[in-house]
């Protein structure tokens, strides 16, 4: 989204209108059931037809944008989860927007085949017809392009755990969040109304695994929550909660420096949460949690944040990836070796132009023999660590003959500066100019350890406590998109911070049907035997 909100300002004189597909009394109308797209049979025209001049075009499975670092806020109850999502009508009213998914992509003939609610629709009244093979191939349709840019982002980087498929849960959509918040009130509610001590136990035990910056934020910020929540139930004490960090390396937070990471680690401690440090989650069948220090312990909420992926899309597009599956980009963000194809974000593997000049800088200084003071020392540190973290584990270091160049961080501070250069330089290819290398310079991080509590690493300077946090909250405040968004977003901070917090739990929203069932009769109630 970031990109097309810069290119719909850079090329606001060149963009036409968006072109609309024709109305349905002035054509006849399609088959609902067109036939699948395989080898022998091309794909069904796209509805979306071409219009003169400039038309930037955006695929996305959900039409709204999900600003990911509210999503911890959101899930407390501090911020309203339709202000933690952008609205990519509303921001881009000179684009058009579509509302599918990319099955894959033809560079040779610059084509996406792609799937949109209306196949879907067709696709599933077609399977209801008897007869019908469900296993057939989803309806897909071809859009074409002349500029190709990439930016699906990242999935969760799921293990073969056992039981994690039927009851992790996972936290990085706006969905996911609420899901999760309604999740937690409700386990007071079962703990509160149950005498059974096992089934009390497991309700009121929260296991959360990974100890990056989602699994940290999600527990810190719902701890707070439920144990602020408790105070409204008669016989659930702050203390008999029991929250459960896991993470597999021995640090927390490793993006706001070793120092910071470990003021994070006792301040969680302080609280009462239980953090292993090189612990693995080895099963979680039976809603039983089995670490790898050979500790079980029974739970009805297990989140996962162990990572993420890169979306499998990208293994299907036929352009060249890294052996971590990101796509290989130039310093000007464009796909190596590949023209009209450029990418940003998660999914780009980018030269870190900053990193490899500290890199060298530091050699420099070695060779000349030069005294490393301890700024120049914290200085290389910083480059190498952010070298380690783009280009994984064991990734070679900028400098040597043929080893392969530090890579930028996936996280979102490269993304919204990468998806303006991109932009500028998808700009400036339209108008016959050359591209610029993407360059900058490494700000620091910041993470909320919940209310008016947090960690940072601003420019060399470390903050802790209420400064760190309102760091934290002016950061993201700054960086969300559009005017209307900082208002609402500041307008609930205000607001909270003068009423009390909102602990109510509204699961029924996940099953909206369910009560005009029960009374259709086609469900049984809970109470009939």
């Amino acid at each position: 989204m970031y990109t097309a909100l810069r290119l719909q300002q850079k090329l606001k004189h060149r963009l036409s209108e968006a072109p609309r597909p024709t109305p349905a009394h002035s054509a006849p109308a399609p088959d609902p059931t067109p036939p699948a797209a395989s080898p022998s049979q091309p794909p069904s025209p796209s509805p979306f037809p071409s219009a003169p001049g400039v038309t930037i075009t955006i695929l996305d499975p959900d039409p709204y944008m999900t600003y990911q670092p509210f999503l911890p806020e959101a899930a407390a109850g501090s911020i309203s989860p339709r202000h933690v999502v952008v609205p990519l009508r509303r921001v881009l009213p000179r684009c058009q927007v579509i509302v599918g998914e990319a099955r894959s992509i033809d560079h040779e003939r610059r084509v996406v085949h792609i799937t949109t609610l209306a196949t879907t629709e067709a696709d599933a009244a077609r399977a209801a017809r008897p007869g019908q093979d469900p296993r057939r191939e989803p309806t897909t349709l071809e859009l074409p392009y002349t500029e190709l840019v990439l930016a699906p982002g990242s999935v969760s980087r799921t293990l073969p755990v056992p039981g994690l498929a039927e009851h992790g849960i996972g936290f990085k959509t706006v969905e996911e969040a609420i899901g999760l918040r309604n999740h937690v009130l409700e386990q007071l509610d079962i703990a509160s109304s149950t005498r059974d001590p096992g089934v009390r136990d497991a309700a009121l035990t929260f296991v959360f695994v990974g100890g990056g910056y989602a699994g940290v934020e999600a527990l810190a910020e719902l701890e707070d929550m439920a144990r602020y929540a408790c105070r409204y139930y008669h016989n659930i004490e702050a203390d008999d909660l029991r929250f459960l960090l896991v993470e597999a390396s021995d640090r927390i937070l490793p993006e706001v420096g070793e120092e910071m990471g470990g003021y994070a680690l006792r301040e969680l401690r302080a609280r009462n949460i239980d953090v292993r440090l090189g612990t693995r989650l080895d099963s979680c069948e039976r809603r039983v949690a089995t670490l790898s220090d050979g500790s079980r312990h029974p739970t009805r909420t297990l989140v996962w944040t162990a990572g993420v992926k890169p979306h499998p899309l990208l293994a299907r597009t036929g352009l060249p990836l890294t052996p971590r599956g990101r796509l290989r980009c130039e310093t000007t963000l464009r796909v190596t070796g590949t023209e009209h194809a450029w990418a940003a974000g998660d999914a780009a593997a980018v030269p870190d132009l900053t990193a490899m000049d500290e890199a060298h800088g530091t050699a420099h200084k070695h060779a000349a023999g030069g005294a490393r003071d301890e700024t120049g020392e914290r200085a290389h540190n910083d480059a190498a660590s952010r070298a380690r973290t783009g280009g994984g584990a064991g990734a070679p270091h900028a400098g040597g003959d043929g080893a392969e160049p530090p890579l930028c961080a996936p996280n979102a501070q490269h993304a919204v500066r990468q998806a303006r250069c991109l932009a500028d330089n998808v700009a400036a290819v339209l108008q016959g100019a050359e591209p610029t290398p993407y360059r900058h310079a490494y700000a620091g991080s910041v993470a909320s350890l919940g209310l008016h509590k947090g960690v940072a690493h601003v420019y060399g300077r470390k903050f802790k406590g209420y400064p760190a946090w309102f760091m934290h909250r002016a950061y993201h405040l700054s960086r969300v998109p559009t005017f209307n968004r900082k208002a609402r977003v500041l307008a609930e901070w205000v607001l909270s911070g003068l009423f009390k917090r909102e602990i109510v739990s509204l699961g029924s929203l996940e099953h909206p049907r369910a009560e005009f069932e029960m009374a259709a009769g086609t469900v049984r109630r809970p109470d009939k035997d």
